[in-house]
Parts: structure tokens; C-alpha cells; sequence
């Protein structure tokens, strides 16, 4: 009796130690995919060729199958994705489902880890772009501020939703936006980025107008994008 549990024993440490090993050999080779994307995606975005960006999302792809529980993983999956719209000339028929693939990666990264500013706001720009400044935009704005009350990138997703969204924003929308506007303007020249969105977006005018006035925007009326856009 005293053999058969010793056996017992040794047969149950052999399997403890054969899974935990075959769990440390599945995370390696999932963060070796990881970092596969990741160096792949280490350029300028003009020199990224789609060939390379869909080596990389082959790469975050197998990263995500061997170990689907980590949330930086999906989170370069939606980022990836994106990159492909542009990139790879998606045609307007074909960029609803990779918006519904960039959510789907976006909500798996948020079922990990919940208090990412940044993929909270990120969740509420792809759901924007399928079904405009909805209430469902809205709560995800909300959790985005929660997390992170005072991160730019937060800031500047709610000024490109509402300027993409501009004629149809509603006026809680309008409220917000004007909010986001003056803690951004607070953030020095990082501000210049909401240029660039504005500029991308085709909605410069409205930018320039909304920091025509107004102390709280003087430091952004002194930024050279500023002077050179809005002037």
C-alpha cells in the first residue's frame, strides 16, 4: 500500500512537471511571435510594406493561438489590423469586417485587463467608425476617462470621434468635446497631434474655429501647426 502511494505520488509530481513544462514552452513560443510582430512593426509606417505587415499579423496571430490570454498581445492584433486598412488598400466593402476583427481583438485585450486607458479609447474609435458618436461609443468613451482621466491619447480619440462625427454629434458629444479640447491644449506640444487628426480628417476648420477663443487655448494658439493651419 505504501508503494502504490509513493507510485501514485511520483506519477502525479511527473505530470505537475510535464505540464508546467509544456505551459513554459507554449509562453515562450507565443512571446517569440509576440516580438516577431513587434520588430517587424519597428519602422516608419511610409517604409512598411504590406508583405511585412502581414508577416506580422501571421506572427500576433500564432502568438494570440499559443497563449490567448494576454492582453498585449490582442491589443497589437486590433493595432496590426488597422495598419492593414491602409496599408493593404482595403476597399470600403471589405473594411466593416476588419473593423468587426479589430473590436473582436480590442474586447479580448479589455477581458484581461480591464483599466487600459488607451484600448478602451481605441475600442470606442473602431466602434465609431461602423456605427458613429452611438451610446455604445459613449460608454466606452466613459470607461477610457475612468482609466485614464488625464492621458492624452484619451483626449485626442474623443477629438477625432467628435470631429469625424461632426455633423450628426450630438450635443452631450458637442459638451465633451470641448472638455477634451482644453485638457489636451494642457498637454504642451503633444497637442500638435490633434493637428494631424484634424488635418486627416478634413476638418480643420472646425479645430481652428474651436481654439479661435478663449484663454485656456492660448498655448495652443501659439503652436506653429496652429499658426500654420489656422492663420
Amino acid at each position: 500500500m505504501s508503494n502504490l502511494k509513493k507510485l501514485t505520488q511520483i506519477t502525479l509530481l511527473a505530470i505537475i512537471t510535464l505540464f508546467i513544462s509544456f505551459e513554459s514552452i507554449q509562453s515562450m513560443r507565443a512571446n517569440a511571435w509576440y516580438f516577431n510582430a513587434l520588430n517587424t512593426l519597428k519602422q516608419p509606417d511610409d517604409l512598411l510594406t504590406p508583405q511585412e505587415l502581414s508577416l506580422a499579423n501571421e506572427a500576433i496571430t500564432l502568438a494570440t493561438q499559443l497563449e490567448p490570454l494576454q492582453a498585449h498581445y490582442w491589443q497589437l492584433s486590433a493595432y496590426i489590423k488597422m495598419l492593414s486598412l491602409t496599408k493593404n488598400n482595403v476597399n470600403v466593402e471589405s473594411a466593416p469586417k476588419v473593423y468587426k476583427q479589430v473590436e473582436s481583438s480590442l474586447l479580448n485585450s479589455l477581458k484581461y485587463r480591464t483599466s487600459w486607458a488607451e484600448t478602451w479609447i481605441d475600442l470606442a474609435k473602431v466602434t465609431s467608425y461602423k456605427e458613429g458618436p452611438s451610446d455604445r461609443v459613449f460608454g466606452y468613451i466613459q470607461q477610457a476617462k475612468k482609466s485614464g482621466p488625464f492621458k492624452i491619447d484619451v483626449h485626442l480619440g474623443v477629438i477625432e470621434i467628435a470631429l469625424t462625427n461632426w455633423q450628426q454629434l450630438p450635443p452631450k458629444y458637442k459638451a465633451l468635446y470641448v472638455s477634451e479640447l482644453r485638457l489636451a491644449a494642457k498637454h504642451g506640444y503633444k497637442f500638435s497631434r490633434a493637428f494631424e487628426i484634424a488635418k486627416q480628417t478634413n476638418t480643420l476648420p472646425i479645430l481652428c474655429l474651436s481654439l479661435q477663443f478663449g484663454a485656456q487655448f492660448e498655448s495652443a494658439r501659439n503652436n506653429w501647426m496652429f499658426k500654420k493651419y489656422c492663420k
